[in-house]
């Protein structure tokens, strides 16, 4: 006795599989991330609020990082400018972003992401708002790693 079975359904099948398997990656093992840098330091005992103004403003990008959709709110950095891949003071710049919260288990993705303690180093500055943000600057790279964006 031979079984027939439905190609589109098996096609199906297989897509709902991949897809949920990619979810599970995404929010609970994420593999992709670099490993957490001894020296970086502890995250906040509490939800803390992030400023983003290069990769992190971007909402797949906090996405996949953080293992969920993080909404994000326009935010200003008043100082401050963009200098390729980290931030130079400027006086009577602002600097536009956004800011977004996370809990102390995404800030450790944060920080994986960042490569803090090795490639970056997490700041708490205050924002045009008034309001603190921790935000993700370059630690002293030289040379054509400093240019690459």
């Amino acid at each position: 006795m031979t079984f027939l079975i439905n190609r589109p359904i098996i096609t199906i099948v297989i897509i709902a599989a991949l897809l949920a398997g990619l979810w599970i990656l995404v929010t609970r093992a994420p593999v992709y991330l670099p490993r957490l840098d001894d020296s970086a330091p502890p995250p906040p005992d509490e939800n803390a609020r992030v400023f983003g103004f290069a990769t992190l403003t971007n909402p797949l990008v906090r996405l996949v990082v953080l293992g969920r959709a993080a909404p994000a709110e326009p935010a200003t950095l008043r100082g401050w400018d963009r200098n390729r891949r980290d931030l130079r003071a400027t006086q009577d710049f602002m600097l536009q972003g956004v800011v977004f919260t996370v809990t102390p288990e995404e800030m450790i993705r944060l920080d994986r992401y960042e490569r803090t303690g090795r490639k970056y180093r997490r700041d708490l500055m205050t924002l045009e708002d008034g309001e603190t943000a921790w935000v993700y600057r370059l630690i002293g790279t030289t040379g054509p790693e400093a240019l690459a964006d």
